[in-house]
């Protein structure tokens, strides 16, 4: 069994929710022991929506850019993805991923304990290792919500196994329409719809349980992301065609994915959720970004516009 998870009360962990001074709802992205905080716009209070938040009326965020937060400095603007650093001052309200399932309903809860106690029994994964993001976190799931699952743990693969083995159990299936994801995604100059679809494809991430409609996401509970919060300057772009060497970089933000390119290592950085469990080891990938180093080690970032982790048939 493994050993009791011990979550120091001052981190975030990612996919933690916050609530700003203003209002604002966002999810964290990554862990941090603070003061500063790096988090995705997810709702924002909009008196004309019905979705009622600790009573206040809230829009979640969807394809929309340019929102603004004060006192917050606003470091990625894509649809889907408006990411901020956040203060510690500015927050008055934290909504832990994992303490949601105390606030569940009577039937929410007995539902997703079925899916905790299945995998107690079949990874030896115990109650504490378990969390809910989103709506589940906020308490606020609608009829068609589907189950933002976390999972604190740094390796995946004894629940991916289980899951891609047990098909009768686990019904592959997309909780969302791919039509959203293109569009989403559609301002990406590397990526078209093709690209975009081998992204989704093979995701084992996404399934439906019972009458549970699950998307499950990765924390690492050791790793810290505080380094990466300072202004780093960009370096050159590059572009490189290589393999894959340690698929499980993929699964926790910001997402440090090794590729192997012509007998050199690259170790590849995105914030962004498009590629979160895209991977597996030994996919051949064509990467374009640009150079950025941190506390002495380089990087390849990708996350503007005409950035892209691609699929691809052969180096």
């Amino acid at each position: 069994m493994m050993m009791a998870l011990v979550m120091p009360e001052d981190t975030l962990y990612c996919f933690d929710m916050i609530k700003l001074i203003s209002g604002e709802i966002l999810s964290i992205c990554g862990n941090f022991d603070g003061p500063w905080y790096r988090a995705r716009l997810a709702f924002y209070p909009n008196a004309a929506t019905t979705r009622m938040i600790d009573g206040v009326s809230y829009r979640k965020a969807s394809y929309e850019t340019g929102y603004r937060i004060p006192s917050c400095q606003k470091v990625l603007n894509l649809r889907g993805e408006q990411h901020f650093i956040v203060h510690r001052t500015q927050i008055v309200r934290i909504y832990r991923a994992s303490k949601a399932f105390e606030g569940l309903s009577h039937e929410n809860a007995k539902r997703c304990q079925c899916f905790i106690d299945l995998l107690k029994n079949a990874c030896r994964l115990s109650k504490d290792r378990h969390g809910l993001t989103g709506s589940g976190a906020l308490h606020n799931i609608l009829p068609t919500s589907d189950f933002d699952w976390v999972i604190y743990d740094r390796d995946p693969t004894s629940i991916s196994t289980y899951v891609l083995s047990n098909t009768k159990k686990f019904k592959k299936e997309l909780t969302f329409d791919m039509k959203h994801v293109y569009r989403k995604y559609a301002a990406f100059t590397g990526l078209n719809r093709k690209a975009i679809l081998d992204l989704f494809k093979d995701r084992w991430k996404y399934f439906r349980f019972q009458n549970l409609r699950i998307s499950l996401s990765f924390t690492d509970p050791q790793r810290r992301a505080d380094d990466f919060l300072s202004p780093f300057e960009l370096g050159k772009r590059v572009v490189l065609r290589g393999i894959i060497t340690d698929s499980i970089g993929c699964y926790y933000m910001p997402y440090i994915i090794p590729i192997c390119s012509n007998g050199k290592n690259h170790l590849v950085l995105t914030w962004l959720f498009l590629y979160n469990g895209a991977f597996k080891n030994g996919d051949v990938v064509e990467v374009s970004g640009r150079e950025q180093v941190v506390r002495g080690k380089q990087y390849l970032l990708v996350e503007e516009l005409r950035d892209h982790i691609r699929k691809s048939t052969a180096l």
